[in-house]
C-alpha cells in the first residue's frame, strides 16, 4: 500500500528508489516516547528523501506504562503506512530484547538500531551507511562525546571495558546502540537463543569486521534516562555470566589462593611443632582459617549456580524473552 508524503516530512521520492534499490530498515526500541517520537520519524524519512535507499521503519513498543506512546505510534503508522511499521510488547522485556524484536520483523539489506530520545541525531546514520559499504559487517557509532550524566557515562565505561575485554577489542573502540549491520549479521543475531541478550556482544559473536565511525551524541530533549549505575552494574554481571567464562576463571583463581594459603598454614604448622617442639597454640586461628575456606567453598558454589540456573532457564524455556502482543506492517 502507497502513501502520500504530508507537506511536512517528505517519504522517499519513488522515482528515486531505483529497481533493485537497497533497503534499509530502521529499528528503534521505545519507551513512553511520545514526546518525541514524531520529530524523530519526521526526521529519518526527511534524511532518506534526498537518498536513493528505500527505508522502513520499526518501532517496538516495549510495554510503555502510560497510556499515550502506543497511539502515538499507531497515529505514525497510520500517517506513513509504508514506511512504519509498530510492535507492541505484552510485557516490559528491556532494550535488548526490544532490539532483538525489531530485528525480526526488519526486511532491509541493511539494518540500522538507534535510541528513541534524540540523542542519536538521523542526520548522522548516512556515515553509518558509508562506512558499512566499504566491506564492514558491523558498524558502530562512536560519540564525538557523551552527553548523558557522569554516572551513566561511568556505568557505561564500566560495561565497555567488560566487552572489549571478552571480545579482545582494541581499548580505542567504542561501542554504543547507534550501528549498522548487514543482513547476514543480523539472520545470525535473530537465532539467538541466550535467556539473557545483549545485542552487541550478539553482533560481536558473529561480526569479523567492525568498524567505529564518529558520529554526534546530541543532548536528550525530553525526560531523563531510565539507567542508573545500578542497573549499568547489573548488566555489567549479566555480561560476565552470560557471554564469558572469566567469573569461573576468577574463582579458580580464588581456590588456587585457598590451596597456597592452606599449605602455607600447613608449612608453619610441621615447622613449629617439629623443629622448634613447639604446640600450635588456640583454636582461634583454626576457626579462621576454617571460616576463610568455607567462604571461598561458598563463592564457588555461587558462580556455579549462576551459570546452572541459567542453563536451566534456557532450556527449560521459562524465561521467555519478549513476547509481541500487536503489530502492524
Amino acid at each position: 500500500m502507497q502513501h502520500s508524503p504530508t507537506p511536512e516530512t517528505t517519504a522517499p521520492d519513488e522515482k528515486a528508489v531505483k529497481a533493485g534499490a537497497r533497503k534499509v530498515s530502521v529499528v528503534v526500541p521505545t519507551y513512553g516516547s511520545a514526546a518525541f517520537i514524531d520529530k524523530l520519524v519526521a526526521s529519518l524519512l526527511a534524511v532518506f528523501a534526498g537518498r536513493t535507499e528505500e527505508c522502513e521503519i520499526i518501532l517496538v513498543d516495549d510495554c510503555s506504562p502510560d497510556t499515550v506512546t502506543w497511539p502515538a505510534l499507531t497515529r505514525l503508522h497510520e500517517q506513513y503506512p509504508a514506511q512504519v511499521k509498530i510492535v507492541r510488547l505484552l510485557k516490559n522485556a528491556g532494550q535488548h530484547n526490544a532490539i532483538l524484536c525489531g530485528l525480526g520483523f526488519a526486511t532491509g539489506d541493511v539494518v540500522v538500531t538507534m535510541d528513541d530520545d534524540l540523542q542519536h541525531p538521523p542526520e548522522e546514520l548516512p556515515k553509518l551507511l558509508r562506512k558499512l559499504d566499504e566491506g564492514y559487517d558491523l558498524v558502530i557509532g562512536a560519540y564525538d562525546e557523551k552527553r548523558h550524566a557522569g554516572y551513566r557515562n561511568r556505568g557505561g565505561e564500566l560495561v565497555d571495558a567488560i566487552i572489549r575485554r571478552i571480545y579482545r577489542l582494541p581499548v580505542t573502540t567504542k561501542l554504543t546502540s547507534f550501528r549498522a549491520m548487514t543482513k547476514s549479521l543480523v539472520e545470525v543475531a535473530r537465532k539467538s537463543q541466550n535467556p539473557y541478550p545483549y545485542v552487541t556482544c550478539i553482533l560481536l559473536d558473529q561480526a569479523s569486521r567492525v568498524a567505529n565511525v564518529e558520529v554526534r551524541h546530541a543532548e536528550r530533549e525530553h525526560g531523563s534516562s531510565s539507567y542508573s549505575l545500578m542497573r549499568s552494574v547489573v548488566l555489567a554481571t549479566n555480561l560476565l555470566f552470560s557471554y564469558s567464562s572469566l567469573p569461573l576463571y576468577l574463582t579458580a583463581g580464588f581456590c588456587l589462593l585457598a590451596s597456597v594459603l592452606a599449605l602455607m598454614m600447613m608449612t608453619w604448622v610441621f615447622i613449629t611443632i617439629f623443629l622448634h617442639g613447639v604446640s600450635v597454640p588456640g583454636w582461634a586461628s583454626a576457626v579462621t582459617a576454617l571460616t576463610l575456606f568455607s567462604t571461598f567453598m561458598l563463592a564457588s558454589m555461587f558462580v556455579m549456580g549462576v551459570y546452572i540456573a541459567r542453563i536451566h532457564h534456557q532450556l527449560s524455556g521459562r524465561r521467555v524473552p519478549f513476547t509481541v502482543d500487536r503489530y502492524h506492517e
